[in-house]
């Protein structure tokens, strides 16, 4: 998959969660990880989707530098615990846009570079916003049961150290070279990271999971739950057939006869020759909205891991995009629509 088909992917994923509510999305992953330019290009995939989102960084939500020093400016154990006030951003920001929550906060407590508190006019969030925030130890368990979906970018730490030297060095206000970069990110920030590993086991628990080793050509490897949880798909096309299951889930899955009020099948054409290849035809069925409650697109629902989900998006073309919907059994379940379907 491209980069953009995986940000689609996972922008449909965000759109359809908690309709008519904040989502409040952790965009999560070692330092120099990439994830502050994956969470900016996921606000805009989720406002093209016409849904409204905004970015928090926790770079605003850093303790002053005394606090975050005192264990040593090198200090691994001194970033993992004292670096950012988990604390103050989950009762100023994660609370606010929580259910009941007045959909205030500040953008940031801090002027990182001038080590200086701000005070700035908070920022109101519509009923409905999408709000990712990019950081580091996001799943610790100040911040794990505020969150409405979680998003891992795993990437090797060689890797992120060399992205995040580049990076720095360019900024002379952060680091004086490359040696001094390396330094710190080989002593202070990658063992802060495997701590959070070995505490957290953050890339097993996060709802969504990407590897991000080449940036051009990320990897979906898991959506819609934790490593390990199931989730139900409504087919009604090619997902169906016995050899497609094979070919990208490893196994036929279970599945119980089911239908969905107030749609009907029409047809696409595939160009994709991998999916042809497996499908056995360019003809698929695609399913579009009419609100004719006797209309009734009967299908599958089938049972699968959250690995298996993102093996399904991965097949899927961009023709369609996933939702979330209520069957005529009344089960909750995704599905794949008309990406042109309102």
């Amino acid at each position: 998959m491209t980069r953009a088909r995986v940000l689609g992917r996972v922008a449909d994923h965000l759109v359809a969660r908690l309709p008519g509510r904040r989502v409040r999305v952790a965009v999560d992953g070692v330092t120099g990880a990439g994830k502050t330019t994956l969470a900016g290009e996921l606000a805009a995939a989720v406002r093209e989707r016409g849904r409204p989102a905004v970015i928090v960084s926790m770079d605003g939500f850093h303790h002053p530098r005394a606090h975050r020093y005192r264990a040593g400016r090198l200090s691994a154990e001194g970033y993992y615990r004292d670096a950012y006030d988990f604390q103050a951003f989950a009762r100023l920001v994660l609370a606010p846009l929580g259910p009941g929550g007045n959909g205030r906060f500040p953008a940031r407590i801090i002027d990182l570079a001038a080590d200086a508190p701000v005070d700035e006019p908070p920022s109101t969030a519509e009923p409905d916003t999408v709000l990712l925030v990019d950081g580091t130890f996001l799943q610790r368990t100040e911040l794990a049961p505020h969150w409405d979906e979680t998003i891992y970018l795993d990437v090797d730490h060689s890797l992120a150290r060399q992205r995040a030297v580049q990076r720095d060095i360019s900024n002379a206000a952060v680091f004086a070279d490359a040696d001094e970069a390396e330094r710190a990110y080989r002593e202070r920030y990658h063992p802060a990271c495997r701590m959070y590993a070995d505490e957290v086991d953050p890339a097993v628990r996060a709802g969504v999971l990407i590897g991000g080793d080449d940036p051009g050509r990320p990897e979906l490897r898991r959506i819609g739950g934790a490593e390990g949880a199931t989730a139900r798909l409504f087919s009604y096309g090619t997902l169906q057939l016995a050899a497609v299951q094979r070919e990208h889930f490893g196994r036929e899955l279970a599945g119980a006869p089911d239908s969905l009020p107030g749609y009907r099948a029409d047809w696409v054409t595939i160009t994709d020759p991998e999916v042809i290849a497996v499908s056995g035809t360019d003809r698929h069925p695609i399913a579009r909205r009419t609100g004719d409650p006797a209309d009734a697109l009967p299908g599958t629902v089938l049972t699968l891991s959250t690995t298996e989900l993102a093996a399904a998006d991965r097949y899927e073309v961009d023709d369609y995009r996933r939702v979330q919907v209520s069957l005529g059994s009344g089960t909750a379940a995704w599905f794949y629509q008309s990406s042109s379907s309102p």
